[in-house]
């Protein structure tokens, strides 16, 4: 449901004239104060690095590649209707399952094997209706390219998770994505001399702000 919100709230402000980055901005600033209050009031510090650095950069690894698929799933979000982008979006589980085999060794038998290729035919169904070319991806446009490495990204983000192991409190993974997002996203937005565009003087455009951020921190820390 969180991510849910979140997704709309994010086709909200692109309507309104917030680019990806700006929105990914946003969202990290606030999840951030989000996430470091939980700390504070959990009594978690998650600038002690206390799991050691081969745990740790596995924390590194998920909230980097999380920011990069969250971004590509935003800039498709600005270019796709709503249902396409999401769908091709959330077939992050595939993409998860087949790098858990390959990173964990964990069980991927024939019978999902096969039952992922056809989702994804099915998927592919949905982006371009009753084309045969599907299969080779033919038809198939950039943002809807933008969704799909989007989920690869995150994909790995989540996989990064399990290898971090249980010893990382989820609130460390939290903190470390908002950080990432906000300043990174940020640093981007200026290098590319964007037009920084603030909310307007509004209940609605604030509301939209924060509750990106509200919505990303709780979705993040539950999942």
């Amino acid at each position: 449901i969180a991510f849910a919100a979140m997704t709309l709230l994010v086709r909200i402000l692109a309507d309104s004239g917030f680019t990806p980055l700006q929105i990914m901005t946003w969202r990290g600033g606030v999840q951030a104060v989000c996430s470091l209050g939980a700390c504070a009031a959990l009594k978690v510090n998650p600038f002690k690095v206390h799991m050691g650095w081969e745990k740790f950069k596995w924390v590194a690894v998920r909230a980097v590649f999380g920011v990069i698929g969250h971004l590509l799933y935003y800039t498709a979000l600005a270019k796709l209707s709503m249902g396409v982008a999401t769908v091709l979006f959330f077939t992050n589980p595939i993409f998860t399952a087949i790098l858990a085999h390959w990173m964990l060794d964990e069980t991927f038998t024939k019978d999902q094997r096969w039952l992922m290729f056809i989702a994804l035919f099915g998927i592919g169904l949905v982006v371009v209706p009753l084309s045969p070319l599907t299969l080779l991806g033919i038809g198939i446009s950039k943002w809807s390219i933008c969704a799909l490495l989007g989920a690869v990204s995150v994909a790995l983000a989540y996989v990064s998770i399990r290898i971090a192991g249980p010893r990382v409190h989820p609130l460390v993974h939290v903190v470390y994505f908002s950080l990432v997002a906000g300043v990174g996203s940020a640093l981007l937005a200026w290098i590319q001399g964007e037009s920084w565009h603030m909310p307007n003087n509004t209940a609605a455009e604030w509301t939209a702000v924060l509750g990106i951020g509200m919505c990303a921190f709780l979705a993040q820390y539950l999942m």
